[in-house]
């Protein structure tokens, strides 16, 4: 299910052993689509078996040392936006991967399958933790420069820090992964006792889990100071450890980090400590070329010259571009699977595994058409629409057997904080419960026609608070158009057919991702004004963290909370995820929401991709792809 929230925002994330992940993953893995998947070759990844992995990863070859090596993007999920600390209305899959090729984290994420800390792509080393877990000192990796050839500094974190609380004082919206009371509002102190440490105190003790694979990983990334300091275009450096400063700074890096117009030739971005550069950006289609940075150190020099990234106005476009070779990396839709043969024939490899997060059409709380957002409040409203959702079909009719039952978040990889019955629906496909449910509910079901509130009240037996008698069942739901992404539209489509059989009238409509995430979402001040024109929007998953508080996203107020789903209980778990110490506060958050149904659950999708014959790297740099981390700084030409 593609378009997906990058992991940038998958912030959502305690190291996790990658056998103990894989391992996990062999009991309930996506994988096992029909026409002929296999497992690798030799069974095995870095010496663990990957069970579950569709179709063969590339085979190794020798290195030309020379080239461009082409790969697809899909219109409406392009890059819109460059300084790394990204707006939620921008958090595209483009937009976090050309980040992520330009700039180093703090800590990134993601080794092959495995959603772990990447200590070999981190511009840090394993963070120590002290004062009852409440200061943590961060040593810089040695050799990290600028492409300018200055040194990254531990001046250039306390720099992104300053931006970070820039960014959300001014506005929430500011910042993806921004959720109140966490970074950076939680920091009492971040010092550099020197210039290759820093130190940071929080106002209170947390899990080193969370803090580490939530707050560290994917979410703080050294910014160039020494460049960056400016308020405008030319002018004077200036403090930015003065907060007014500061805000002026950010202001400017906000507004140029929008401006698509000068990606490629503003001064700000030539400036970069990634395993790459970018050299042109196509402002009609938003094609760019990278080209490998030669002071990039971290992983080695990168084996190849440039990463040519080109735009295709729908999966077929990208599909034929890759059938006739022009094309050396792209991804496969379900809707594609039968083409996989050819494809193969052709000289590509192609493999997909599941890529973890939660599955979902997000509810609109908020949407007051048809008092829509006063009916989804009720639980046994969406425990009726969780009845309608046929899993087991979507993934035989929909995705072709390339996607697995996902009743929660995250279920698919396994986790150690996954629920031991993750895998039991706990609301099964049936009309007949949904429509009993219903009418337990004081609704008169009319299957086939307008199903209409028959009782109005507070009552057990009544419909529920600010749902008048007579108001109908109905609501507007948008997915990504079948051009984008046609398993959506399909997967929608079978919904709204079932809803139809106990009389919910279900209006379909569509919307490209980026417009999704741009205005539908109750998270974002600034899309006030969409939240009655949406009911439920389509539009692919959450991507989560190695430890899945589910913060941000199903807590009140989290900035990526796109429906504004608010429980108590639910803020209770996920604070207690966070502060805790239980072991398995993170599984508590993730069982309770699989019953509270914050989104409509729905299948967990493999992420299926394809790598011409030219193409080699290693196996952990293709795996990871299918989590939507891209590492081509591994990748090579054969010769």
């Amino acid at each position: 299910m593609k378009p997906r929230i990058p992991m940038g925002s998958l912030r959502r994330r305690a190291t996790l052993a990658a056998a103990a992940l894989i391992a996990a993953a062999a009991i309930g893995g996506c994988g096992g689509a029909s026409g002929g998947s296999v497992v690798h070759a030799s069974g095995q990844v870095n010496g663990h078996t990957v069970v579950g992995l569709y179709g063969s990863l590339p085979k190794s070859g020798t290195p030309s040392g020379s080239g461009t090596i082409t790969m697809g993007q899909l219109t409406g999920d392009t890059p819109t936006y460059l300084f790394p600390i990204v707006p939620g209305a921008s958090a595209t899959d483009g937009t976090a991967f050309l980040i992520s090729q330009l700039y180093v984290p703090l800590y990134s994420l993601q080794v092959g399958g495995s959603m772990q800390v990447n200590y070999a792509t981190s511009a840090a080393e394993h963070p120590t933790f002290s004062d009852g877990d409440r200061r943590v000192t961060i040593k810089l990796r040695s050799g990290l420069s600028w492409s300018n050839g200055k040194p990254v500094t531990a001046d250039d974190v306390l720099f992104d820090i300053a931006m970070l609380r820039a960014a959300v004082k001014q506005s929430a919206a500011n910042w993806d992964q921004y959720t109140p009371g966490l970074l950076p509002d939680n920091l009492a102190s971040a010092a550099a006792p020197n210039a290759s440490t820093v130190v940071l105190t929080f106002k209170r003790p947390y899990n080193p889990a969370f803090l580490l694979g939530d707050q560290l990983a994917n979410t703080l990334t050294p910014l160039p100071s020494s460049a960056w300091d400016l308020d405008r275009a030319g002018g004077p450096h200036l403090d930015w450890r003065s907060p007014a400063v500061a805000a002026k700074i950010y202001s400017y890096l906000n507004k140029e980090g929008a401006s698509v117009s000068t990606f490629a030739t503003s001064p700000l971005w030539k400036v970069s400590d990634g395993p790459f550069t970018l050299h042109s950006f196509n402002t009609t289609n938003s094609s760019f070329t990278l080209q490998a940075n030669p002071r990039y150190t971290l992983t080695g020099k990168v084996r190849f010259s440039d990463l040519d990234v080109s735009t295709y106005t729908s999966d077929t476009a990208q599909l034929n571009a890759l059938a006739s070779g022009s094309l050396d990396v792209g991804t496969v839709d379900f809707s594609q699977l039968g083409e996989v043969g050819e494809l193969q024939r052709g000289g590509y490899s192609v493999f997909g595994y599941p890529n973890i997060g939660s599955f979902g059409a997000i509810l609109n709380f908020k949407d007051t058409t048809d008092h829509w957002g006063a009916i989804v409040k009720q639980l046994y409203v969406r425990q009726a629409l969780s009845h309608l959702v046929d899993q087991p079909a979507y993934i035989r009719g929909v995705f072709q057997g390339a996607a697995a039952t996902a009743y929660g978040p995250p279920t698919i990889p396994r986790t150690p904080y996954t629920p031991a019955d993750a895998g039991t629906d706990p609301y099964p496909y049936s009309i007949t419960s949904a429509a009993k449910l219903l009418r337990a509910h004081g609704w008169k079901v009319v299957p086939g026609g307008q199903t209409v509130c028959a009782r109005a009240g507070s009552d057990s037996g009544d419909c529920g608070a600010g749902t008048p008698a007579g108001t109908p069942f109905k609501f507007t739901w948008f997915s990504t158009p079948a051009a984008e992404t046609q398993s959506i539209a399909i997967e929608s489509e079978a919904f709204a057919s079932a809803a139809k059989q106990v009389g919910i009238e279900i209006s379909l409509g569509t919307k490209t991702f980026n417009y999704q995430i741009e205005n539908f979402n109750d998270g974002n001040p600034a899309a006030a004004h969409y939240e009655s024109q949406w009911g439920v929007a389509n539009w692919g998953e959450y991507g989560t963290t190695p430890y899945p508080t589910e913060e941000n996203i199903f807590n009140t107020g989290g900035s990526e909370n796109m429906g504004g789903y608010s429980d108590r209980t639910a803020d209770k778990l996920i604070d207690a995820a966070i502060y805790g110490t239980q072991a398995d506060a993170a599984t508590k958050v993730a069982d309770y929401l699989a019953r509270d149904v914050p989104i409509l659950f729905l299948p967990c999708a493999d992420v299926i991709d394809a790598v011409s014959q030219k193409v080699d790297g290693t196996s952990d740099s293709f795996l990871a792809m299918t989590q939507d981390v891209f590492y081509p700084q591994y990748w090579y030409l054969k010769g």
